[in-house]
C-alpha cells in the first residue's frame, strides 16, 4: 500500500507555523529560535522550537516531522516559514552540505 507521497510545502509551513504560534508568547529576556534537525537514521527532518528563559534551563518543543530526506523540498518548506515568522533558524546535523536551488552552505 506505500505510495508516492507528495508533499506541499506551504501546507507543510503552514502546520508548523500554527503549532510554533501555540507556543510563543512575546517576554522580556526570552530567546526563541527554530532548529530543524536532518534524522539521518529516521530519514526525516525535524522541527524544534527552543525557549531560552533567562535563568532558566532551555526548552525544546517538538513541532513537526516531515517525512521526506529531499533538500529541495525542506529549502521550499523553510522559503514559506520564514515569510510567516522572523525567529531564527539553527540547523543541526547537516554537515557541509548546500541547498540544492540557491546554493548556499546550510548553516
Amino acid at each position: 500500500m506505500g505510495g508516492i507521497v507528495l508533499i506541499e510545502p506551504k501546507q507543510e509551513a503552514d502546520l508548523i507555523y500554527a503549532r510554533l504560534a501555540e507556543w510563543f508568547t512575546a517576554q522580556w529576556h526570552c530567546q526563541y529560535r527554530i532548529d530543524v534537525v536532518n534524522d539521518q537514521y529516521g530519514q526525516t527532518f525535524n522541527f524544534f522550537m527552543n525557549i531560552q528563559r533567562q535563568h532558566h534551563r532551555a526548552r525544546s518543543i517538538p513541532l513537526h516531522t516531515l517525512r521526506t530526506t529531499d533538500l529541495a523540498v525542506l529549502e521550499q518548506v523553510i522559503r514559506a516559514l520564514q515569510q510567516q515568522t522572523q525567529l531564527s533558524l539553527n540547523f543541526v546535523n547537516f554537515g557541509r552540505v548546500r541547498w540544492p536551488v540557491s546554493q548556499r552552505w546550510i548553516h
